[in-house]
């Protein structure tokens, strides 16, 4: 419980392309060239006689595969997570390909939260590489630091950036406000590497000019019918009557919609929820028939159950079901 009359601080700390920064620390040869994650074992990068290693590349990629994540150098050239690896071959055909390794992933985001929690233990999990921190009640999140009336809480989040890279070796974007809705917006800013504390005084010049999309809760959907009302930025939508929002969304979307232009957010960090889904996908080489690959699939089913089923008994002892699903790129047909 935050102390009475205390400034509300909560931060949101996203890391900086994370699967591919884990790589760039096994192979860091690779800095500063575009580099794409998502490869499978045969792309695993090959020791020559001499030392060095031999990396595959998108050049002549065939495949179904799709991008799990990319350097900045990457997306440079338009490559972007979810993208086909044969569209990410054709903007840059010279980028290394790389296996994705999630054991790998996964222990360095125990890591990390770990760095995060000697500073600042009240965290909420969103997911293997990002959080939310509540840092209302740390000592000093109060206090001023000679000109800077909030350069006790800047100081903080330093703290964490700086207890990240230590015990990581990778860097991460945080972004500070007095709400998770605002924090979320405010980690994107001045990535890679950042640090951004905003106020609701920062509203107009800030936030009010990015596109409306950049409110976490607005999807393709929601962007583009709001854009066929006229509403393209934050501040479109902040301009926007009340009243007028609940006519065209409904009470609750309408009202939500007002409050999150306007920087109001009183959802708490939550320190632990119980898992809803987990998933696990595969790239076939081929289209899959649905009747004619059926020992095949069958198989496959089989296996991701019995692995969701042990997850799940690890996370949660209590599950009772677990569902296993193909992707879209992993589809039969």
């Amino acid at each position: 419980m935050s102390s009475p009359g205390a400034r509300r601080w909560i931060a949101h700390l996203d890391m900086d392309a994370f699967y591919a920064s884990v790589e760039l620390l096994r192979y860091p040869e690779l800095q500063g060239q575009a580099v794409v994650i998502g490869g499978g074992r045969r792309h695993q990068p090959e020791l020559q006689p001499d030392g060095t290693r031999r990396f595959a590349t998108l050049r002549h990629y065939a495949g179904r595969g799709v991008v799990t994540t990319a350097t900045y150098a990457a997306r440079d050239h338009g490559v972007h997570s979810a993208m086909g690896l044969m569209k990410a071959a054709a903007l840059a055909p010279d980028a290394v390909l790389l296996p994705v390794d999630f054991d790998q992933y996964r222990r360095y985001s125990r890591l990390f939260k770990s760095a995060v929690a000697e500073v600042a233990p009240v965290i909420e999990d969103r997911g293997i590489d990002e959080i939310y921190i509540d840092l209302t009640d740390l000592p000093g999140a109060q206090e001023a630091v000679g000109h800077d009336p909030h350069g006790g809480v800047r100081a903080i989040a330093l703290d964490i950036k700086n207890n990240v890279k230590r015990m990581t070796g990778l860097s991460c974007s945080i972004g500070v406000t007095p709400n998770k809705l605002l924090s979320k917006i405010a980690s994107e800013l001045d990535k890679p590497d950042g640090l951004t504390l905003l106020t609701h005084d920062d509203l107009p010049t800030r936030i009010w000019p990015m596109r409306v999309r950049s409110i976490n809760g607005i999807g393709p959907k929601g962007g583009a019918r709001l854009a066929s009302l006229g509403i393209h930025t934050i501040g479109d939508l902040a301009r926007a009557d009340r009243a007028w929002l609940v006519a065209h969304f409904g009470r609750s979307q309408g009202q939500w919609l007002h409050e999150a232009a306007h920087g109001i957010d009183d959802r708490p960090v939550v320190t632990y929820s119980e898992p809803v889904s987990m998933s696990r996908e595969t790239t076939f080489d081929r289209d899959l028939h649905a009747r004619r690959d059926r020992p095949e699939l069958t198989r496959i089913f089989s296996r991701w159950r019995a692995t969701c089923s042990a997850r799940a008994t690890r996370a949660a002892p209590s599950a009772s079901s677990c569902a296993s699903t193909t992707s879209g790129s992993s589809r039969a047909t």
